[in-house]
C-alpha cells in the first residue's frame, strides 16, 4: 500500500525527508499519531541551524533547566523520556509505505517542520553520540504529523498558545506521591479537613482546616534539633517549594516520615498558632528599633518557644502521651514571650547600631543561627 497526503509547501520547509520506522501509528482526522524511538529522530535536529531549516518558532535554549533535566531523563530513565509529552510536526506530505512483515510500515515525512518540540529534540541530537542506538530505541515518544493545511495552521496557533492554558506545575503537586502524606491524608482527622494539594478539593467540612503550607510550618518549628534551618525554609513560600521539591533530603525527612500521625500534625499546627497568637497580643511599641524582629521574624521565635515542649513525643498516640492540651494552652504562650524578650536583647547586643533594613537582615538565617548558638 502507497498513500501519500500533500499540502501546499509551509515556507520553512524544504526537500528533506524523514524516514520514520515506527513502532505503531494510527491515521487520525487531521494527521498521524506516531511512536517511535529516540533513534528514529536522532538526526533530524542535529544540524546547528536545526530551529531554521525545521520552521520552529524558538532555537535551541541550551543548558536551560528543564533542557538538562530532559537529558538526565534521557541517559538515565529512557523509558520515561517520552512517557509525558509529545511531538508536533507539519508535513509537506505524508508518505506511507507497506512492505509487510518482517519489515513493517515505513512512513516518509517530507518537508518537516517542527511545530513543537524542538528543545526535546535537540536534546536527542546532541546526545546521539554519547547514548547507543540500543538506549535510544528504549525511549519511545509519541510524534503527531499534520499534512492538511489547514490543520496544521491551527496545530501551530494551538501550540504557540498553549503555555497561555496550562497551570504551571510545582513541587506541591508532587507531594501527593510521597507515602507518607498519602497515610497521613487517610488518617483520622477528628472531623478537620487536611487538604496537601493545590487548589479546591471538595467539601471543606466543619472542622478546622489545614493547608500543606501551614502543616510544613508547624512540622519545621516543632522538629526536634537545635537548628533554625528547618523552620527558616518553612516560612516563606520559596523556601517551603524548595523543602517540597527534595524528597530525600534531611530537612523533608525530618518533617515527613513513617511516624507521623494527624494527632501530631495537629498539636503542631495548634502549638504554632498558639505561639503566633501570643506575640500577636504584644504591643506595637515592643515592635520598634531591634523588635522588628518580632514583625519580620516571628517564625524564629515560634521555633524557639516550642523548644520547651516534649517534641520526640510530637506524634505519640496514647495513654502515656503527654497532657498536649495544656502544655500548649499554658506553656506556648509564656515561652513566646520569653523568647521574644531573649531573641530582641540578642538581637540588640550582636548588632548594636540600628540595620539600614530590618526587614532583610531580621529574616536572614545566619542571624537566626547566631542569635540561637
Amino acid at each position: 500500500m502507497h498513500q501519500i497526503f500533500s499540502s501546499a509547501a509551509y515556507p520553512f520547509s524544504s526537500e528533506y525527508v524523514l524516514s520514520l520506522r515506527p513502532l505503531n501509528f494510527s491515521q487520525m482526522a487531521d494527521g498521524y499519531s506516531v511512536d517511535v524511538t529516540a533513534a528514529e529522530l536522532a538526526e533530524l535536529a542535529a544540524s546547528p541551524a536545526a530551529a531554521r531549516e525545521l520552521g520552529a518558532r524558538r532555537g535551541d535554549l541550551g543548558q536551560t533547566e528543564p533542557n538538562i533535566g530532559l537529558a538526565r531523563l534521557l541517559m538515565d530513565r529512557p523509558e520515561d523520556f517520552g512517557a509525558v509529552g509529545s511531538l508536533a510536526l507539519g508535513a509537506d506530505a505524508v508518505e506511507v509505505h507497506s512492505y509487510g512483515n518482517p519489515f513493517g510500515d515505513a512512513l516518509h515525512v517530507i518537508g518537516p517542520e517542527c511545530i513543537d518540540g524542538l528543545q526535546r529534540l535537540r536534546v536527542i541530537a546532541r546526545l546521539r553520540h554519547a547514548l547507543t542506538a540500543q538506549h535510544l530505541r528504549r525511549a519511545v515518544i509519541r510524534v503527531e504529523i499534520r499534512s492538511d493545511p489547514v490543520k496544521r495552521e491551527r496545530a501551530r496557533r494551538a501550540h504557540d498558545d498553549a503555555d497561555r492554558y496550562a497551570n504551571a506545575s510545582t513541587a506541591q503537586d508532587r507531594l501527593i506521591r510521597c507515602p507518607h502524606l498519602q497515610r497521613l491524608t487517610g488518617g483520622d482527622w477528628e472531623g478537620n479537613v487536611f487538604v496537601p494539594r493545590r487548589g479546591v478539593s471538595g467539601p471543606e467540612g466543619r472542622g478546622k482546616h489545614f493547608t500543606m503550607a501551614e502543616v510544613t510550618s508547624a512540622l519545621a518549628c516543632l522538629a526536634p534539633g537545635r537548628s533554625p534551618a528547618a523552620a527558616h525554609l518553612a516560612a516563606t513560600p520559596e523556601g517551603r517549594e524548595a523543602l517540597w521539591a527534595d524528597h530525600g533530603s534531611s530537612a523533608y525527612r525530618a518533617l515527613f516520615h513513617a511516624r507521623m500521625t494527624p494527632v501530631g500534625v495537629m498539636r503542631a499546627v495548634e502549638a504554632r498558632r498558639t505561639a503566633h497568637k501570643a506575640l500577636d497580643s504584644l504591643p506595637r511599641r515592643r515592635h520598634q528599633a531591634h523588635g522588628h524582629l518580632i514583625t519580620y521574624a516571628p517564625e524564629l521565635i515560634a521555633w524557639l518557644a516550642c523548644r520547651a515542649l516534649p517534641l520526640t513525643a510530637l506524634h505519640e498516640d496514647s495513654r502515656r502521651s503527654p497532657d498536649w492540651g495544656r502544655l500548649i494552652g499554658k506553656t506556648v504562650p509564656r515561652a513566646a514571650l520569653q523568647a521574644a524578650e531573649r531573641l530582641v536583647a540578642g538581637y540588640a547586643r550582636l548588632r548594636p547600631e540600628r540595620p539600614r533594613t530590618y526587614k532583610t537582615e531580621a529574616a536572614d538565617l545566619a542571624l537566626w543561627n547566631e542569635l540561637t548558638s
